[in-house]
């Protein structure tokens, strides 16, 4: 087979794929409590302290020392109807994979006011694998990446009104890539190999004008990745250097929840996501001219070039919970996620459309300082076509390789933590 592995590529992208997290290539999976509210109020309700990942401030409402361990099951199920430019099959309903999303925190109150955690959650990621025999092979075929944070935190509590909390965090990301050679090309593979570590911050402000009503707000920086490594060209073992550099956007976010009697509480949440960073994708040979790059006379320090330009895009999610009795509450919750993909623009590795979510979840007090929380997501998104075209390194259009159909695609999500308080 002629098969491109490419995971400097993959990490460039970063998901480019309908996986089941937020729009765009972002993942929501960091906190089961906050999963069955469809995340409405995740920055503003201290249950347990996953709630670092969303707003640092929200860890000096935590009076007690805690660990929260859990993850996230996504089950996605993506249909394309279609055609391409070479023969292939007109329909694939196998190309998204089942993903474990894992994250840990631990927070600790050091006296009344300060307060120290330390989290691990996957803000990006995907996973897509295409049959080999799909109209749009030469196009796109395997994407598998991960993206992981490592959270410090520091909050302190102002008053009994206020609290504000900063973390910083170190993002690793890897992951691989594999598509089809343009049919014209000899019967060989290339493969690209890179990792990166890049650093960020989050700051987040609580603020609680009433004892019933908690108000948040935080931000996320963006983060900037420069990836370098090998393509080498298969079998023949000829390589030359790749690199490329992308931002991962920051976000802006606002959560809100109020208690409207000892059952009842309902929250809400908006977040702004600056998308519009990513307007084009590009990776550069280091020498210029190589045996991968030079295969393209109109740019030949170039590799890739795929534009993007995505817009800026906001979510908006609302939930409630009711606490049937001591031990148990129940939580429900819908989210709508705005893609930040322009149908112009819309490729076979991020066929994104606007996303609905509906959750259910509930939350048990086990007794001895032990909590367990659960939730269930339904996400389907809206049905969009695609009409993709292939690009010379230059920039300019290469009529040569097309696909053109549509994706329908949905997904169910199960979330699960246990908290342990001492």
């Amino acid at each position: 087979m002629k098969k491109i592995n490419q995971s400097l590529f993959a990490l460039s992208t970063l998901t480019l794929a309908m996986q089941a997290g937020a729009a765009g290539f972002a993942l929501n999976e960091s906190s089961a409590a906050a999963a069955g509210t469809a995340y409405a109020g995740r920055g503003s309700n201290a249950e347990d302290a996953s709630i670092m990942a969303a707003n640092p401030a929200g860890i000096a409402l935590l009076e007690e020392r805690q660990v929260t361990v859990g993850g996230g099951v996504v089950v996605p199920k993506g249909d394309f109807k279609g055609e391409g430019s070479f023969a292939g099959a007109s329909t694939n309903d196998e190309f998204l994979n089942t993903a474990v999303i894992p994250f840990g925190y631990f927070s600790m109150p050091i006296d009344d006011q300060l307060s120290f955690g330390l989290g691990m959650y996957a803000p990006f990621g995907s996973s897509t694998d295409y049959n080999d025999d799909w109209a749009g092979r030469y196009l796109a075929n395997e994407t598998d990446v991960s993206v992981i944070n490592l959270q410090p935190t520091v909050a302190y509590k102002f008053s009994d009104q206020l609290s504000f909390g900063i973390g910083l965090f170190a993002t690793y990301a890897e992951g691989e890539l594999s598509r089809f050679i343009n049919p014209a090309s000899p019967a060989t593979a290339v493969l690209v190999e890179g990792d990166d570590w890049a650093y960020g911050w989050n700051i987040g402000a609580i603020w609680q004008p009433l004892e019933t009503t908690s108000l948040g707000v935080s931000y996320r920086s963006k983060i900037d990745l420069k990836l370098k490594g090998d393509a080498t060209l298969q079998p023949a073992g000829i390589s030359e250097k790749a690199k490329l550099n992308i931002t991962l956007p920051e976000t802006l976010e606002f959560s809100a929840t109020h208690e409207l009697d000892d059952r009842w509480t309902v929250m809400a949440g908006a977040t702004w996501t600056r998308w519009s960073r990513f307007d084009k994708l590009v990776i550069e040979s280091d020498q210029g001219g190589g045996p991968i790059s030079g295969l393209d006379p109109s740019d030949s320090t170039v590799i890739t070039y795929v534009p993007e330009n995505w817009k800026n895009s906001w979510s908006f999610a609302v939930g409630g919970s009711y606490k049937y009795s001591d031990q148990l509450t129940l939580k429900a919750g819908y989210a709508f996620d705005q893609t930040p993909v322009q149908d112009e623009f819309r490729t076979a590795r991020i066929p994104d459309g606007d996303r609905n979510w509906l959750t259910v979840g509930a939350k048990y007090e086990l007794g001895n300082d032990w909590t367990v929380d659960a939730a269930y997501g339904y996400m389907f998104a809206s049905k969009v076509k695609i009409d993709e075209e292939n690009y010379n390194n230059d920039g300019s259009v290469n009529g040569g390789l097309t696909l053109e159909g549509e994706y329908d695609n949905t997904a169910h999500v199960f979330s699960a933590s246990v908290t342990k308080r001492f």
